[in-house]
């Protein structure tokens, strides 16, 4: 009995959305959906924010037609027996406060339903002043016809970041959709970046992009699909219109049997004794990067019993710039502070601990009671404490603030500490136990 090929058919739909009107963008998309599943399509890729066209401060009100138009696209899909994907934006009210994300949607059949909130924004044209960035990459694995399939979501500029697409090829993704808003003036970059992130990672790679004048910009189009060695599967003319390609993703394993490039970093990976620095080579790490224009985030402390609390909080510091810097307290300095007994773990091994830790990028060791003297030295981005501490008493802030820099206090995840922890000990240390249970 013949095998059947493992194939998806994928579409894209290439179009110019006028800005602010969801209901004639609507219109379009359906007729285009229709269309697709009528040829056998079982995924279409949209455009970003194809329902809105690009947002600004003053178009926010069009955000509460979104959940309406979700309910919409659900019914189109199951109608239709097709997949949808393409950003919209999307609404969340916390109480920690009101944000808005760059979020792509895949609607299906069946209650099919997975969203990706865009990471990087695009700044020259302020979308950092509208939306929130999201913090995850997301990855999943869908059924179809003839083969099942793991996909991988970004949009528009994530494009231009090479480790978020390789993170999730690293999954067991083949298969990367990109929604986008692509000017004319960087078409070039486009089509380049699409093609060497399909190469590089040897899967397989659909990009939609506006075409046309929407407000002040002209859309780039070249919406494309491209196999795992960077053949142009299907490529759009200018203007509007809808494009076809059956991807054999079978073509994957043989790409990657002849050699293999999209595997996790090996040999190479930062050992974590190669993070534990002294002050004066940190200094000149420093400088290099800040003048590669990254920014710096720094915290301190004794972290003399790593736990999910401390975990929590460094992530979080992480996420606020571009490399986290630790200030250590020395074996020296937590006896001052803590008393005698105390660290319970030696400060080679703590540091050896924090850096092994994803989130942190370097660790210095410091002698003093305060980390005022490793502030002064490396001038942080933004300084990072617990929000249990108020901005007045934190140690090294003005010298950040007067620096330009900022101090950002982060609320515990977690209600628990070292010497919790310790309490705990001493007390299970304390009990009685049967003989021969001890």
């Amino acid at each position: 009995m013949k095998q059947t090929a493992s194939t998806l058919k994928l579409g894209i739909f290439q179009f110019t959305p006028r800005r602010g009107d969801i209901h004639a963008n609507w219109k379009k998309v359906e007729s285009a959906a229709n269309e697709a599943a009528g040829a056998g399509v079982e995924l279409l890729l949209l455009p970003e924010l194809w329902a809105t066209g690009p947002i600004g401060k003053t178009d926010t009100d069009l955000i509460h037609e979104i959940p309406g138009l979700l309910s919409r696209l659900k019914a189109l899909a199951q109608a239709d027996k097709i997949l949808i994907a393409g950003t919209l934006p999307e609404f969340v009210g916390k109480v920690t406060g009101e944000r808005i994300f760059n979020t792509a949607y895949v609607i299906g059949p069946d209650n099919t339903f997975y969203a990706y909130r865009k990471i990087h924004l695009f700044a020259p044209m302020e979308e950092d002043q509208v939306f929130s960035p999201g913090l995850d990459p997301v990855s999943f694995w869908l059924s179809f016809r003839h083969a099942e399939v793991g996909i991988g979501l970004i949009t528009c500029f994530d494009l231009r970041f090479p480790e978020l697409t390789r993170y999730l090829v690293c999954q067991g993704v083949n298969l990367i959709l990109v929604s986008a808003l692509w000017p004319l003036s960087r078409r070039h970059p486009f089509e380049l970046l699409m093609e060497s992130r399909a190469i590089e990672n040897q899967c397989f790679l659909a990009g939609a992009n506006a075409w046309g004048r929407v407000g002040d910009t002209k859309f780039a189009g070249g919406s494309a699909i491209i196999g795992p060695q960077g053949e142009i599967l299907a490529e759009a003319c200018d203007g509007e219109t809808t494009m076809v390609a059956e991807l054999d993703l079978d073509e994957i394993d043989s790409v990657r049997q002849d050699f293999f490039t999209a595997h996790p970093p090996r040999r190479w990976w930062p050992r974590a004794c190669s993070k534990i620095l002294d002050l004066s080579s940190l200094i000149d790490i420093v400088h290099r990067r800040r003048m590669a224009g990254q920014k710096m985030v720094f915290t301190n402390g004794c972290f003399d019993l790593l736990h999910a609390g401390h975990v929590s909080y460094l992530e979080s510091a992480r996420h606020l710039g571009d490399y986290l810097v630790i200030g250590l307290n020395s074996d020296r300095s937590v006896s001052g502070l803590k008393g005698p007994g105390r660290p319970i773990t030696p400060e080679a091994m703590r540091a050896q601990v924090l850096a092994g830790l994803a989130a942190v990028d370097y660790v210095v060791i410091f002698d003093d009671p305060t980390p005022l003297h490793l502030i002064k030295a490396l001038v942080p981005d933004i300084l990072v404490k617990g929000a249990d501490w108020a901005e007045k008493d934190i140690v090294g802030a003005e010298v950040v603030k007067e620096a330009g820099g900022h101090v950002a206090r982060i609320p515990f995840a977690y209600d628990i500490s070292t010497t919790q922890i310790l309490k705990k000990s001493l007390l299970k240390g304390n009990c009685s136990h049967p003989p021969g249970q001890r």
